[in-house]
């Protein structure tokens, strides 16, 4: 008897076991479309806001119909989407203004020309169809007035997995990077 559940304890446990979970994080653009070498202020990003829908560990996608959800306990964010979002942003905003110093947000960076805040609407898409992103941002001065906003929206079309998801997500941040950084060079 001991050996039967020793047995179905060991095969619950390396079937529970098999399925490795996938980590992915978006990407910077690494060759931006437009460069501002004289833009040399300092850019602080703030924490991202997030759709309470996407703002969890797994990737979540749409299902066929728009009404149902993909939540993938397998495909995941190497780390908080809003934390690897603020990231690439920034990582896009300093290869865009090669002379500029773009920070995140800190309580101990208060010498800063502008700030940039980022709320999502809506990061989604369907798998091997599209990805899109609905966005407003903020340009505020040092004195937190806000002195230039703009909605931004931009659906990707494209064929596979989550891999391709991914690159798609990370594109459009690049474009949306690109956008903010030409708000930026308006204003001065």
């Amino acid at each position: 008897m001991k050996k039967i559940i020793a047995l179905f304890l060991f095969v619950g446990i390396v079937g529970c076991s098999s399925n490795k979970a996938n980590f992915y994080q978006p990407i910077e653009v690494k060759e931006p479309k437009v460069s501002y070498n004289n833009f040399k202020d300092t850019v602080r990003i703030n924490p991202i806001m997030l759709p309470q829908l996407v703002a969890r560990p797994q990737i979540t996608t749409l299902g066929d119909d728009d009404v149902e959800l993909n939540i993938d306990e397998f495909n995941r964010w190497g780390a908080p989407l809003d934390k690897l979002i603020a990231q690439v942003i920034n990582d896009n905003l300093s290869n865009i203004f090669s002379e500029a110093i773009i920070v995140n947000h800190s309580s101990f960076r208060k010498n800063y020309k502008f700030d940039v805040t980022v709320e999502f609407k809506n990061i989604n898409g369907r798998l091997g169809e599209f990805a899109k992103i609905d966005a407003v941002y903020y340009i505020k001065d040092k004195n937190q007035k806000v002195i230039k906003s703009n909605n931004f929206y931009k659906t990707n079309t494209f064929k596979g997995g989550y891999i391709e998801y991914v690159k798609n997500i990370s594109a459009i941040l690049g474009e949306l990077s690109e956008t903010i950084a030409n708000d930026l060079v308006s204003i001065k």
